[in-house]
């Protein structure tokens, strides 16, 4: 994926961003903020495996503190979202919407199209999604995981122009 990226953005509330590409020493501020931001974190090799593979782990900061991250991966002309994190001390501040264009910005040139799943519950989200462009194509039934069970996936997608 292209690192030549604009690598700041300014939420519609002000905060300052930067992006950068993880590193080996971020993995463990990462899995703290992915442990508090969701109820069945990825496993620490899904983070370390964005070191060297095809997914990219872009994290965004605002005055040196990790405030979110985004994973994103391509491949034979699709795209796919795989995480999205804002700290909670951070939400509802435009993070979340800054680290979706950034995914955008990351695959457009190699992808058509963008994928995502997101919890059926995660109604923030998906609002998020839907005034971004993401339209639904699908669930996926049981999909993740949940205290009593599972719990299903919405499946979007973006065109990317």
């Amino acid at each position: 994926m292209t690192e030549e990226l604009s690598l700041a953005c300014e939420t519609h509330t002000g905060l300052a961003l930067q992006f950068r590409l993880i590193t080996a020493e971020d993995i463990p501020h990462v899995m703290a903020l992915e442990r508090i931001a969701h109820s069945h974190p990825w496993r620490q090799s899904s983070f370390e495996d964005c070191l060297n593979g095809r997914q990219k782990c872009w994290l965004a900061e605002h005055k040196g503190i990790l405030v979110g991250y985004v994973v994103v991966t391509h491949g034979g002309g699709d795209a796919e979202l795989l995480n999205i994190s804002v700290a909670p001390a951070y939400q509802r501040k435009g993070i979340g919407q800054c680290l979706l264009a950034h995914a955008v910005n990351c695959v457009k040139a190699k992808a058509d199209m963008l994928f995502l799943e997101v919890r059926m519950s995660n109604r923030k989200a998906i609002a998020l999604y839907e005034r971004e462009d993401f339209f639904e194509v699908g669930q996926r039934k049981n999909y993740y995981p949940t205290v009593n069970g599972h719990e299903d996936a919405l499946l979007m997608a973006r065109q990317l122009l």
